[in-house]
């Protein structure tokens, strides 16, 4: 990247280290705990509640990624060309709404089916937000803040595994699918009001700077991705 072209970029404030990043990064988490919450499930009781032997809690791990890798390149197109916020945004819906009828399932087959489906829903998730940093960082900054996106893993299994056996605890497995799928609504209220795809849409940019960062290396970047 020329000198010009940081200048440019450096031109867009600060605050997007405090407004795009900690959204994606919260996202994320949510992303992670819908998907791992499972395995606090089966031993809190959804195994024999649904009759669901090892073999077919296998299954219900193993056809998740099987629905993941559907979006993996159309996510990354997607935000590209389209709105990642968007993208994003019906994920959201789409977690909750199948995390919650996954704690209403009444048999192992109708988990295959959610669990499928969930995979599909996120599995545009991680392609979305790293070419949407790349629309806000330039090439310097843009290591750092996929770091600590890439930090969601860690960070959603240190508070998984104590909120999920703490619900199951307290209530029964069924809730901590509920209970874990409402949570995306409320990241879904933030994630709204929030995030932008590019710094030429954001309000609490100024149309000054707006201009000088129409010119921003994170769109070309970006495009490198199709």
């Amino acid at each position: 990247m020329n000198t010009s072209t940081q200048a440019l970029h450096a031109d867009i404030p600060r605050q997007r280290w405090l407004r795009i990043i900690p959204p994606i990064l919260i996202a994320c988490i949510i992303s992670y705990m819908d998907r791992v919450n499972i395995a606090f499930a089966m031993p809190g009781g959804m195994d024999e509640e649904l009759g669901i032997s090892a073999t077919m809690a296998g299954l219900a791990g193993g056809i998740f990624f099987i629905g993941y890798l559907f979006l993996q390149v159309p996510g990354g197109k997607i935000a590209v060309h389209g709105s990642g916020k968007k993208f994003i945004g019906w994920s959201l819906v789409a977690w909750a709404v199948i995390s919650v009828l996954t704690g209403l399932v009444t048999s192992q087959y109708q988990l295959l089916v959610l669990r499928f489906l969930l995979g599909v829903a996120e599995g545009g998730m991680l392609p979305v937000v790293l070419t949407m940093i790349s629309n806000w960082f330039p090439d310097a900054e843009r290591g750092r803040a996929n770091a600590i996106v890439i930090m969601f893993v860690p960070i959603a299994g240190i508070i998984t595994a104590p909120l999920s056996g703490w619900i199951i605890t307290a209530l029964d497995w069924r809730w901590l699918f509920i209970i874990e799928g409402l949570m995306s609504i409320v990241v879904l209220v933030l994630w709204a009001f929030t995030v932008y795809d590019r710094p030429q849409e954001a309000r609490w940019i100024s149309e000054a700077e707006k201009k000088l960062s129409g010119q921003n290396p994170g769109r070309r970047t970006a495009g490198h991705c199709r």
